[in-house]
């Protein structure tokens, strides 16, 4: 008897088809990375990915019935042997490791993809697809071709159209791309997440008259969520999204996103006992009772509405990724006339967008500020400037001054108003440098700005130190050769340089991996507003796009910077199992780059 009969013989395990799904996978053979860390075989992961839904209350379902197996295994274990039990235990961490991650990175993906579908309904594309036709962006009347591409791009990405014979897509052959042709337009805006935020947040202005006719607003602006989601219609072997799926992430992340802005996110997720609509609205009770629906369809409260272990890590690391991407709901809100056209004077919601992307790197700040301790360490070297460009709230300064204390010169940039602002208002506070310098309206394409208002200020900017977190991609109409000159300017004035950049993953990769990433949405909003992401290093295209812009460390490197390997630092890779190809990229990159002058002085390799 295989170890697979043996754990269907429970009653337990036969009577869920999840579990029974999930006894052929986690008896599969795994595998553990040079760094300890377990995978998946191909074979298994696909069929968890296609065969084992994992979104919302299947997320958790999921988890359940992992923990029955691993429950029956143990009170098994003297049936199986001891390769299985080794195998079980590190997919069950795999599975533990994949729901977590498709909690947080699932929903802005869903968010984008509702907009996007209802403004293509809206012209009648879906219709088209529907009718099994071929779209092809570039012949549609009065329409951008680039622009629509990148939105079949997108949708590509997520399983919802297929590539056509020679050229154009059509309506990929399952039940949940047809469900999607049924979702009509959009009647309201894509993100209401600042009416969450009213709605959601303490009374702070002294005139209750004002308060309450901004949370009557508020209330006025949420009162269609509480219409009824679509029917969960699923198809087996299918992970490509449910119209419900759409729905909830549509709905939750602008929840998340009010939440988090009002101060309650952090709070709501350590709370032990049921919420209330009162917990969530305190001034809106039928407002919060719409808020606690979202939440119950999303997972994050169970039927008795107490937090779930998914929903404490949605309402804990959402707001980070919920927050970047919906910050681009401008874009999305006015699809159309972009389609028609283009961008004009369509812009990211700056300021919401500083303390969503503050958190999401605060990890990786933290990571690039042990690189530079460790490269201190190891070569002599030293510094007394320390630039923080991109600066939003100046959080790679802040655990600066944690470190090196006031001793250092500081400098912060960004070409932003509210990112300044917010940086001041840390500074005021005193979780900034007193000494810091503010260089303000300072485009990072831009070296010769930054460099004078350092000298301009009495230091040397040779030999200073300048971290970025995810602020080259900003840059604007990027080439190979522009973004390798931007990169030279900085190292021909001495600059060591750290900088973090999500990574451009291709629509291969994005397909395969599904929701293991939030990498669909986030290229979607960055090609949509013009933002240029590149690889982390030189890798293949794929075979369902036709181009992948040169790395970012072919460009460096161009620029004349050695990049310092053993302390570039990377992020988890998207692959569960090791890709064919032996390349799995990563989420993302920091890099770690050395001038060559000074590589040369260091003795750097």
């Amino acid at each position: 008897m295989t170890p697979t009969d043996r754990l269907l013989q429970e009653p337990a395990i036969a009577r869920s088809a999840v579990a029974r799904e999930l006894a052929v996978v986690m008896t599969c053979p795994t595998g553990l990375t040079s760094s300890g860390f377990p995978y998946l075989q191909p074979a298994a992961w696909h069929r968890l990915r296609d065969w084992v839904p994992m979104l919302f209350g299947d997320g958790m379902a999921c988890l359940q019935a992992r923990d029955a197996i691993v429950a029956v295994a143990r009170s098994a274990a003297a049936d199986l042997d001891v390769d299985t039990l080794v195998d079980l235990n590190r997919a069950a961490a795999v599975l533990g490791q994949v729901v977590r991650s498709a909690a947080v990175c699932a929903p802005s993906d869903l968010w984008v993809l509702r907009a996007v579908v209802g403004h293509l309904a809206a012209m009648g594309v879906m219709a088209q697809l529907a009718r099994g036709e071929v779209v092809r962006a570039d012949s549609i009347a009065g329409v951008d071709a680039d622009e629509l591409a990148i939105d079949l791009r997108f949708l590509l990405a997520r399983g919802v159209v297929v590539c056509a014979e020679g050229g154009g897509h059509r309506l990929a052959p399952h039940l949940h791309a047809r469900g999607l042709c049924q979702l009509p337009p959009l009647q309201h805006t894509s993100s209401p997440s600042l009416a969450w935020a009213i709605a959601c947040g303490p009374d702070t202005d002294p005139d209750p008259d004002v308060v309450a006719a901004a949370i009557g607003d508020a209330a006025a602006a949420l009162a269609h969520l509480g219409a009824p989601l679509p029917p969960s219609v699923r198809q087996a072997g299918v992970w490509s999204p449910t119209a419900f799926e759409v729905e909830v992430g549509h709905r939750l992340v602008p929840l998340v996103v009010g939440l988090a802005a009002a101060g309650r996110a952090h709070v709501l997720s350590h709370q032990p006992s049921p919420l209330m609509p009162a917990d969530l609205c305190p001034a809106a009770q039928d407002t919060g009772r719409i808020a606690l629906s979202i939440l119950r369809a999303a997972a994050v409260v169970d039927d008795q509405h107490v937090v779930t272990d998914v929903g404490r890590r949605v309402l804990g690391r959402g707001p980070g990724p919920f927050g970047i991407i919906e910050a681009y709901r401008t874009y999305l809100d006015q699809l159309p006339q972009i389609w028609r056209h283009g961008r004009g004077s369509v812009h990211v919601e700056r300021g919401a967008n500083v303390a969503a992307s503050q958190a999401a790197n605060a990890k990786s700040f933290g990571e690039a500020n042990d690189a530079l301790d460790a490269f201190c360490r190891e070569t002599g070297f030293s510094y007394t400037v320390f630039i923080e460009h991109a600066l939003g709230r100046g959080e790679a300064t802040r655990q600066r001054l944690e470190r090196s204390g006031q001793g250092l010169s500081y400098f912060g940039a960004d070409l932003e108003d509210a990112a300044i602002a917010a940086a001041r208002d840390e500074h005021r506070q005193g979780h900034l440098p007193a000494n810091m310098h503010f260089v303000e309206r300072t485009d990072i394409a831009d070296s010769a700005r930054l460099v004078d208002a350092i000298r301009a200020a009495g230091h040397d900017p040779d030999g200073a130190v300048m971290v970025v977190g995810n602020g080259f991609h900003e840059i604007r109409d990027q080439t190979d050769d522009a973004i390798a000159a931007v990169f030279r300017g900085y190292h021909d004035a001495g600059i060591v340089l750290l900088f973090t950049e999500e990574s451009a993953l291709s629509v291969d990769d994005l397909q395969e991996t599904a929701w293991n990433t939030y990498h669909a949405g986030f290229r979607y909003v960055h090609e949509r507003s013009g933002q240029h992401l590149r690889p982390a290093e030189a890798r293949a295209t794929g075979t369902l796009e036709d181009h992948l812009s040169t790395s970012w460390a072919e460009c460096a490197t161009r620029a004349g910077y050695v990049r310092v390997e053993r302390f570039c630092r990377r992020g988890r890779t998207i692959y569960p199992y090791p890709p064919p190809s032996g390349h799995n990229p990563s989420v993302s990159a920091t890099h770690f780059l050395v001038p060559q002058a000074l590589a040369a002085r260091l003795k750097l390799g």
